[in-house]
């Protein structure tokens, strides 16, 4: 894949990503508490010692956030240090929001003198800039698993780019796996991307299902669905509608009773005239 930097491609020719392995991600003190998005370890190859390991964090982030840096060390002191895992973490800020953004273009103590910038953090960075750093030839050229991840990450702000790009990438990975396991993935997906909510100023957000729900959002998995049960709903309307003028009801007794509206049943009639005229 072409957008995997040098640094990135030389990372992952060390580690054995068969034995990838999940973490345990929460953490919880009597001033900190919070979870990193993903958190992994990996055996090394080769070039050392057996049995040696890598810790991965994972931070996802839809909007420029200057504290991710801070938020990421606290995930490395509590997830590593605190429990005594003196191995390399590598910790991964994948960003796929709408602003351009680079949190490593800045030394970690910017404000001292040059002397300082030198200091650094305990852990390896690598930034993965979704939106602007993947092209369309690129996802061309990834596993369809990963072109459903990305095409959601790339494309969710663009209503319409998204719904075109992530059915294509979900019907290339129905074609190759229609197990529960790939249909799960596509909905799981879906599930983490928050539809525009009318009431709220906010565009488009990310967070995990389970925080969705408890703040009333609709998910794109339920808008999808939702936005079929409401076209089967308006589908059956219009037959009754039609059911209806064909029996010279009068108008104003079809809207209510369907709940159309008056230009719907209007429109509907007219229709209903020039296919009788034919």
């Amino acid at each position: 894949m072409q957008s995997i930097t040098p640094p990135l491609r030389e990372f992952l020719d060390t580690i054995d990503l068969s034995t990838l392995r999940g973490s345990p991600e929460n953490f919880s003190t009597a001033k900190h508490t919070g979870s990193a998005d993903l958190v992994f370890e990996a055996n090394i190859k080769t070039g050392g010692k057996a049995g040696l390991f890598v810790g991965i964090i994972a931070e996802h982030k839809s909007d420029v956030d200057e504290n991710v840096l801070n938020q990421i060390s606290e995930y490395h002191h509590h997830l590593f240090a605190e429990k005594k895992k003196d191995v390399p973490v590598v910790a991964f800020i994948v960003y796929n929001g709408k602003d351009k953004w680079d949190p490593l273009s800045k030394p970690h103590f910017e404000n001292y003198p040059k002397y300082y910038h030198k200091i650094g953090y305990p852990f390896m960075l690598e930034f993965l800039d979704v939106g602007y750093g993947i092209n369309d030839d690129d996802l061309k050229n990834v596993s369809p698993v990963t072109l459903v991840a990305l095409t959601s990450l790339k494309y969710i702000f663009d209503e319409k780019k998204f719904t075109e790009s992530f059915r294509e990438a979900a019907a290339h990975l129905l074609k190759l796996d229609r197990s529960p396991e790939g249909k799960d993935f596509i909905r799981q997906s879906l599930s983490y991307f928050l539809w525009r909510w009318p009431n709220r100023q906010e565009d488009i957000k990310m967070d995990r299902p389970e925080i969705v729900a408890r703040r009333g959002y609709e998910t794109f998995a339920e808008h999808y669905v939702n936005v079929g049960i409401e076209k089967g709903r308006n589908q059956e309307r219009e037959k009754t509608a039609l059911d209806m003028l064909a029996e010279n009801e009068p108008v104003e007794k079809i809207v209510k009773y369907t709940h159309l509206s008056e230009d719907k049943v209007l429109e509907l009639q007219k229709k209903q005239g020039s296919s009788h005229s034919k």
